[in-house]
């Protein structure tokens, strides 16, 4: 437990409910005390000469300075390997990757028994998958096929529902003179996976085996890297649609106006918006409907579509960074290396004279601001520009002459029923109210909803109630909406890390309070600042999507309430980020204002 928590602190409840659940004996306190005085002494005898464990209020935690961890040295290096690979230097991302997988001996956490441990298993399993998967898209980049085929095939065989590896097997089949084997082996392969599941594979890998079957040329390279085929392939970079997508019509009607035209169906050179902004809280799935709508209008832009994650750039030096992604691009759409121009003005340009008589979609994903966006607009023509933030849109959108989209929850009625199609109509029929709390729980926004529906689509022994007792202690609910790679969690640390200081220390203390909303007047008592300070430092974290309004009270003055999944983050950062002695003056001087018959709502 200590370990999992990778520095931060474990309270000795959590200690208490992990190892004995829901019937500790009475001695369950001292015991942990116990273990940890043993742990103590195991850790002096292995010559630590530094401590290893301390103890903090409300518990313990591991000292991270005097330890490593092979599992954070696993994601350190599929961090490095990810951007060697974004820089095109995949032979060295592949080394990096190598290196990550060398440090697995076994099943992670083996031998060690517990639902807590259990699940962080699981989600160590899939980032070992996830590293696999693209240590073979590497490879096959680089036409190592038939090198990477017995060590594909076997992991392939070992997850026999993992889509993804299935997918990369055929494709490394084929490429190394094995078609049929391909082929056969995506029959029995679907055959096996609709009789467990119950539903058909994705439409990207029938794809695939009917471009096998037909012996497609734009599935083979030749030596070089370079398509079969005698033209350049066009860039296809989207994302892969949401299969559980559904509603969003309005918003997807607002997208449509950057492609609708009274003459050709095709985007308007001189009438229409040039770009669309699409804003909202992390996890409510800004990406998914760009992705869906992208897709659904592809014949729009045979040109090409572009795709970035502005969130994966170092953003202190705009210019560069603006370059070096005006450079990808610029490859991507035949430009040699050697003839992407030096200076940032210069590639803007040739950017633009390239768009300028092509039909070409740039997706901007977690922009920031004007400055993310600005450059990639086409001069003229009809490319399209679509971005999506975590901020406010206003000033980005009018900034640019955008359509603009602002994305709330789901309806508690499409929060069910995206919950049913990855569980089954059955189970929520079991307990209907249940999955309305869980929507509730989530905030009803698709990632969470979708991570949680994920679990109870691994964990079939589950009723929709237990996960819902699970996620309503509000310390372990981040922990607990992690499946499949969605991460609740990351979503909202990238919009934390985007705050001026101030702003997120407001939204440190805010997690400390249990009211339901609070005034900016607590805001200024909890961080000892003037009323106007605090207001601001408020109104940013409204900006970023972290609070919403929800009325006013008695004097006028404005009600805050965090976004359903924000509230545990910020008691998070709090505990992680603030001392003891801080957080205990700052709830002292609410006290205080309680004393003075001041409310929170004041």
């Amino acid at each position: 437990m200590l370990v999992l928590a990778g520095g931060r602190v474990v309270s000795v409840d959590s200690l208490v409910d992990a190892v004995w659940g829901g019937r500790p004996p009475n001695t369950a306190r001292t015991q942990v005390a116990i273990c940890v005085g043993a742990l103590r002494k195991a850790f002096r005898s292995a010559l630590f000469d530094d401590p290893v464990i301390e103890t903090t209020h409300p518990g313990y935690r591991i000292l991270t300075s005097v330890c490593t961890f092979d599992a954070r040295d696993f994601a350190a290096v599929c961090a490095e390997a990810a951007e060697s690979i974004r820089l095109g230097r995949v032979d060295e991302g592949v080394g990096l990757y190598r290196k990550a997988l060398d440090l697995w001996t076994g099943p992670a956490l083996s031998g060690v028994a517990g639902q807590v441990v259990e699940d962080e298993a699981t989600r160590l399993e899939a980032e070992r998958l996830a590293a696999y998967e693209a240590l073979f898209d590497a490879e096959l980049a680089l036409g190592r096929h038939q090198e990477v085929l017995p060590e594909l095939s076997a992991l392939a065989d070992d997850q026999p529902l993992h889509e993804k590896l299935r997918h990369t097997l055929m494709l490394a089949q084929y490429r190394s003179g094995r078609r049929a084997e391909a082929a056969e082996g995506f029959r029995n392969w679907r055959r096996r996976f609709v009789e467990e599941i119950g539903i058909e594979p994705s439409a990207s890998i029938h794809e695939l085996h009917r471009a096998v079957l037909q012996d497609a040329p734009e599935l083979s390279l030749r030596g070089d890297g370079e398509p079969r085929s005698g033209r350049r392939a066009l860039p296809a970079e989207l994302p892969a649609a949401v299969p559980e997508f559904l509603g969003r019509e309005a918003e997807l009607a607002v997208l449509d106006t950057l492609v609708a035209d009274a003459g050709d169906g095709g985007p308007s050179s001189t009438s229409r918006p040039r770009a669309g902004v699409v804003a909202g809280a992390a996890g409510v799935g800004k990406t998914s409907l760009v992705a869906y709508w992208a897709h659904r209008v592809l014949r729009h832009f045979p040109d090409g579509q572009l795709y970035a994650d502005l969130s994966q750039y170092e953003w202190t030096q705009p210019t560069a960074t603006v370059h070096a992604l005006l450079g990808r691009f610029l490859r991507v759409l035949g430009v040699a290396a050697e003839l992407v121009p030096d200076r940032p003005d210069e590639c803007v340009s040739l950017y633009r004279s390239l768009l300028a008589d092509r039909r070409v979609l740039v997706v901007l994903d977690n922009a920031c601001s004007l400055v993310h966006i600005q450059p990639f607009l086409p001069g003229c023509g009809p490319s399209r520009v679509v971005a999506t933030t975590g901020g406010r849109q206003d000033p980005m959108a009018v900034g640019i002459g955008a359509v603009r989209v602002d994305l709330g929850p789901l309806p508690d009625a499409q929060a069910v029923e995206l919950v049913a199609r990855i569980i089954g109509e059955r189970r929520v029929l079991e307990d209907t109210s249940a999955v309305y709390e869980l929507g509730r729980l989530c905030g009803r926004l698709p990632l969470a909803l979708r991570a949680a529906a994920g679990r109870l689509a691994v964990k079939p022994h589950w009723s929709v109630r237990h996960l819902v007792h699970r996620l309503a202690k509000g310390s372990r609910r981040l922990d607990e909406l992690s499946a499949g790679g969605l991460e609740v969690r990351q979503g909202l640390e990238r919009g934390y890390r985007r705050l001026p200081e101030e702003a997120a220390r407001m939204c440190r203390m805010l997690g400390l309070l249990d009211a339901p909303d609070f005034t900016a007047h607590a805001g200024a008592v909890l961080l000892a600042v003037d009323h106007v300070a605090a207001e601001d430092a408020m109104e940013q974290l409204f900006d970023m999507h972290l609070l919403t309004v929800v009325g006013t009270d008695a004097s006028g003055a404005l009600r805050y309430a965090f976004h359903g999944l924000v509230r545990p983050f910020a008691r998070e950062r709090a505990l992680a980020e603030e001392s003891d002695q801080t957080r205990q003056a700052a709830l002292n001087r609410l006290s205080g204002m309680h004393l003075t018959g001041l409310s929170i709502s004041h």
